[in-house]
């Protein structure tokens, strides 16, 4: 009888200790966002970010917004190419990467060499869209 209480103890404890520990449904992740967005929404948020760090004039967020734009589509081209191919990590990494590239190459020469100090020493340490050559 003993040993039928403790199972049963114990089996309370466990289930009331699972339980605790299970959480409401996660709010979404950064990249799921990134998905409900058209890439239009997408590159916009780009530009905005863009202009808080260097204060981009009106030419260079539209010529921004349609590089970012026509970046995020090629980008969703090759996401959307491996779609449910299990291993497609590394496939994906290697096709974006001359995209990413061209991207940021295309935006370091819009902006003057001030703006690019200036996005330089905002994000010194951090690894940013732009960093990279």
């Amino acid at each position: 009888m003993k040993k039928i209480i403790l199972v049963a103890a114990c089996l309370f404890v466990t289930s009331t200790v699972v339980n605790a520990q299970e959480t409401t449904k996660k709010p979404a992740t950064e990249k799921s966002r990134h998905e409900k967005l058209t890439p239009e929404q997408r590159a916009q948020k780009h530009v905005d970010g863009l202009h808080a760090d260097v204060t981009l004039t009106d030419d260079q967020k539209t010529k921004v917004h349609d590089l970012a734009v026509a970046k995020i589509k090629k980008v969703d081209e090759i996401r959307a190419k491996y779609a449910g191919q299990a291993d497609s990590d590394a496939a994906i990494k290697r096709e974006m990467e001359p995209v990413k590239k061209d991207f940021r190459k295309n935006v370091k020469a819009l902006l003057t060499p001030e703006q690019l100090e200036k996005f330089k020493a905002k994000h010194a340490g951090k690894e940013t869209a732009l960093d990279h050559d």
